[in-house]
This record gives structure tokens, C-alpha cells and sequence, in this order.
């Protein structure tokens, strides 16, 4: 997939930078991305869907191209980055990946701007379902610099990987992590996990505040992803009015990420295309 993406910046409200990677033509659509990502990890999806749209793909504080996140991080800044993407772009339009979700959702209680919203995958702890105790310990990781170990935790939190990794001893798994590490780009998606950590921590059963969404809104899932993740999505579907829900038959949480990533946004843009037109 070689169309070029053209690269702008957007100030942030305290003057931060903001990077996006725009390709296509039409209406405007915001791609907000998760954990452990850039706007580069949905590039595939972006092209796949420039033929009907003018897709934008935003580096949140702290990843890619965008300037620094601040200590500690703060659930309503994020919003407010995006909600100063939508006064740059006039995207109505708003996909959140994972992390991405849970802001893009915030963002639409606040902004009837975004008319049609897109959220996949939200990892929105429900009753539990997601272990938040190991929050404080990531957040001190990442201020001491032992980014192997908070990468450990983050994959012991979010359940990525199969099974027997993420179950291992957290030594274990910062020991795996290394490798990783050894990408400037990755460790600064390591050194940007406080802030999922307390976008995912401040909506922790707080789905009821989501039934206030008037966008339309479509909710997206794997068949085979973790089954915290595919609680959360019923419970949105069941609780953002008008909602619908898209399941991909077999897939898991990197579907939406670039073909070299392990990803079939093949499979994703179709769905979203159609709701998004």
C-alpha cells in the first residue's frame, strides 16, 4: 500500500505539537490510536479507506511525531488534543482504537461535532475485569527509567500475546521485553503507557456515563480477542442507544494495525466504510 501520507502539525490548547498523517479525499475522519501505538500503526487502514474519505491519523503526546506528555498524564488532556484535531481538520467522523476509544468516547459526550463514532476494542474495565492494581507500579517503572519492566506489566495488564506469555513472572516478562526496547519508537510508546493507564483507570465502570452518546456509534470487535475486551464491547453496545455492533470472526486485537503488524485491516475497512459513509 504505497499512496503518501501528507504530514501536518496542530497546536495543542498549551501549544504542544500535534502530528498528522492525512491521505485521501472526502469527508474527514480521525483515526485515534491505543496503547503501544503511533498514527503510523493504522497507516494500511488509512489507505484502504482514501478512496472515500480523508483519513487522519493522529500521534497522541508522547508518540510519533507529537511533542512530550506531561507528569503525570491527565484523561482530559487527551480529549482535548483531540477535540483541537476536530477544530483543525472539521472531522465529524472519529475511529478509536483500544486506549483511543475510551477518548474518543469522552470526546463525544463533549462534542456533538463528531457525528459518527467508531470504538473498537475499548478496554473498559467492567466489574473488575481488568487487573488496575499494577497502575501505580507501571507509573514508578516508567519514572525510574526500568521500561522493561513496565512493559511487562502493560502486557500482564492488557493480556496481549498468548496465553502462557503473559502469564509468566513479571522478571520473565521484562526480560522478553528487552529486544523490544532496543527501538527508540517503541521505548517511547513504553515511556507514553502512564497515560492508557489512567485513560483506562478513570472510566473503570463507568459505562453508564456512555449511555449519554447521541453520535451514531458503532462498536467493533474479534471474535477471538481477550474476553475482557468483548465484555466491554457488549456492555457499550448494550448501553450507547442506537448503537450497533460489528464482531470479525476470528480475530483478535492487532486487526486494525498495518499488514506488517500482524494486522487484516482488509477485514476492518469494509465495516467501517459503510457505517462511516
Amino acid at each position: 500500500m504505497s499512496l503518501p501520507l501528507a504530514t501536518t502539525t496542530v497546536d495543542a490548547a498549551d501549544g504542544t505539537t500535534l502530528a498528522l498523517r492525512s491521505v485521501g479525499s472526502g469527508p474527514d475522519v480521525l483515526v485515534v490510536h491505543g496503547a503501544m501505538q503511533s498514527g503510523q500503526s493504522q497507516r494500511d487502514l488509512a489507505v484502504l479507506l482514501a478512496d472515500r474519505f480523508r483519513v487522519h491519523l493522529l500521534d497522541r503526546r508522547g508518540r510519533g511525531a507529537s511533542g512530550p506528555l506531561p507528569v503525570p498524564p491527565t484523561p482530559a488532556l487527551a480529549v482535548a488534543d483531540l477535540r483541537a484535531v476536530l477544530d483543525a481538520t472539521g472531522a465529524g467522523r472519529v475511529v478509536g482504537i483500544s486506549s483511543g476509544a475510551l477518548v474518543a468516547a469522552r470526546a463525544a459526550l463533549e462534542d456533538e461535532r463528531i457525528t459518527r463514532l467508531v470504538l473498537f476494542e475499548p478496554p473498559l474495565p467492567v466489574d473488575g475485569s481488568m487487573r488496575l492494581d499494577l497502575a501505580d507500579e507501571l507509573v514508578t517503572a516508567v519514572a525510574r527509567g526500568d521500561l522493561a519492566r513496565a512493559a511487562a506489566i502493560g502486557m500482564k495488564v492488557a493480556e496481549m500475546g498468548p496465553p502462557w506469555m503473559f502469564g509468566l513472572p513479571l522478571p520473565v516478562l521484562a526480560l522478553a521485553s528487552r529486544a523490544m526496547l532496543r527501538s527508540p519508537e517503541r521505548r517511547r510508546m513504553v515511556e507514553a503507557l502512564p497515560e492508557d493507564f489512567v485513560v483506562v483507570a478513570a472510566n473503570a465502570d463507568r459505562a453508564h456515563d456512555f449511555a449519554a452518546i447521541r453520535a451514531s456509534t458503532l462498536l467493533v470487535d474479534g471474535t477471538a480477542t481477550r474476553p475482557y475486551l468483548r465484555l466491554a464491547v457488549a456492555t457499550l453496545a448494550a448501553t450507547i442507544p442506537g448503537a450497533r455492533h460489528v464482531e470479525l470472526p476470528g480475530q483478535w486485537h492487532s486487526v486494525t494495525q498495518n499488514s506488517d503488524e500482524y494486522g487484516h485491516p482488509e477485514l476492518v475497512a469494509p465495516a467501517l466504510a459503510t457505517f462511516l459513509a
